[in-house]
């Protein structure tokens, strides 16, 4: 607000209004001050300093992105939960298609793959083709898990596409999309 007093020379209404308008701009101020907060929350809360990269910096972060989900798709043929488990952020949400609870954590995630593995026989994931902008990476995948005679897990193969956000060199977020149209198989393991 303004360092000013009000001249009482002036008349009572004019003087009122000067101090109106005072307040009003400072509610202004404030408004506006609140304003920025909301759009960085609406921004996503954008709290990391800004790095500029130039586009060669661009390219190798996308090719470093590109090359961790390739990586990470080869790696569940290893079938342990601790190789795939380095592949993620601490925080990491996996949904293993829309509809289906959030996988929430690493924790969680190692868990969710400890188990999995544990009837699994073979797991061979095939990448058909992958796509990498900045932080993102689209796949498109055929996953297929072959579990031991008379294991409770079954025998599934899925088209997927897949989505993943990388951040820091881990993979942040895991989204599975059943492909249009695509067969998908899920039956009972073979008995023993």
């Amino acid at each position: 607000m303004s360092d000013l007093k009000p001249d009482n020379s002036l008349p009572k209404n004019l003087r009122e209004l000067m101090n109106r308008r005072e307040l009003l701009m400072g509610t202004s101020m404030v408004g506006m001050a609140a304003m920025l907060g909301m759009q960085q929350a609406l921004a996503g809360g954008h709290n990391k300093p800004r790095v500029e990269l130039t586009e060669t910096q661009q390219l190798e972060l996308e090719q470093a992105n590109n090359q961790l989900v390739a990586d990470f798709v080869a790696a569940y043929a290893t079938r342990d939960a601790a190789v795939i488990d380095s592949f993620v952020s601490d925080d990491i949400v996996y949904q293993i298609t829309p509809g289906m609870a959030e996988i929430v954590g690493r924790e969680a995630f190692y868990k969710h793959n400890a188990n999995m593995f544990k009837g699994l026989d073979k797991v061979a994931w095939v990448n058909s083709r992958q796509f990498t902008i900045g932080p993102i990476v689209i796949n498109d995948r055929v996953d297929d898990f072959i579990p031991y005679a008379g294991s409770k897990v079954p025998r599934m193969q899925f088209r997927v596409a897949g989505y993943f956000l990388v951040e820091d060199n881990k993979i942040k977020v895991w989204r599975d999309f059943p492909y249009p149209g695509a067969k998908q198989l899920i039956e009972p393991a073979p008995k023993a």
